[in-house]
């Protein structure tokens, strides 16, 4: 399976089916993407116009659904949606947030506590210094393959640095990808 990182907290996977999760991307997916996932309503994981422009269907949590007036399946803790698995999320700040879990593909939005989940290939991790060892409690507990740190810019590539570093003397696998790379588990 093919899972490429495009920024912020954007990721684009492409098989069985071509999704992207929050849609604020620095590059932009490729064409002919069949459904739009949303963790939660905060702008560095939501750009509405970014959104517009991939021309796809809509799931997110109930509350940016209304608070944004937009057509879209609600994201409901529990719920399989094309294959897409609805999860717990604890994003800070948000009012609605939620994980989203794909084919051993586990995206938690921002949050530093993982849902469970079983048979993680990879996890997305945001990588808050503060955080660090709230993160690695939870890679002992749902036992990943691979871990990303993502949700950092480049001026904040030191908190991806920090983490892997953090992760490698735990034995997590854990590694930085750039902006586009394409990763394949």
């Amino acid at each position: 399976m093919k899972i490429r990182w495009l920024g912020n907290s954007c990721v684009e996977i492409f098989e069985p089916k071509h999704i992207v999760i929050d849609p604020n991307y620095v590059i932009e997916p490729e064409k002919n993407i069949e459904m739009v996932f949303v963790t939660h309503e905060h702008d560095d994981h939501f750009d509405i116009d970014k959104f517009a422009a991939l021309n796809a269907p809509l799931v997110a949590p109930e509350y940016m659904i209304k608070e944004f007036e937009l057509e879209g399946t609600i994201a409901s803790v529990g719920r399989e949606i094309s294959g897409v698995k609805v999860l717990e999320s604890w994003c800070w700040g948000s009012k609605e947030s939620v994980s989203y879990f794909y084919n051993g593909i586990l995206h938690p939005g921002d949050s530093a506590k993982f849902p469970d989940a079983k048979d993680v290939k990879l996890a997305f991790t945001a990588c808050f210094p503060d955080f660090y060892d709230d993160y690695i409690l939870e890679f002992k507990r749902i036992e990943p393959e691979l871990v990303v740190p993502f949700h950092y810019s480049e001026k904040k590539i030191e908190n991806a640095r920090g983490l892997k570093k953090r992760l490698d003397e735990e034995g997590i696998n854990c590694k930085i990808v750039d902006i586009g790379e394409t990763i394949e588990v």
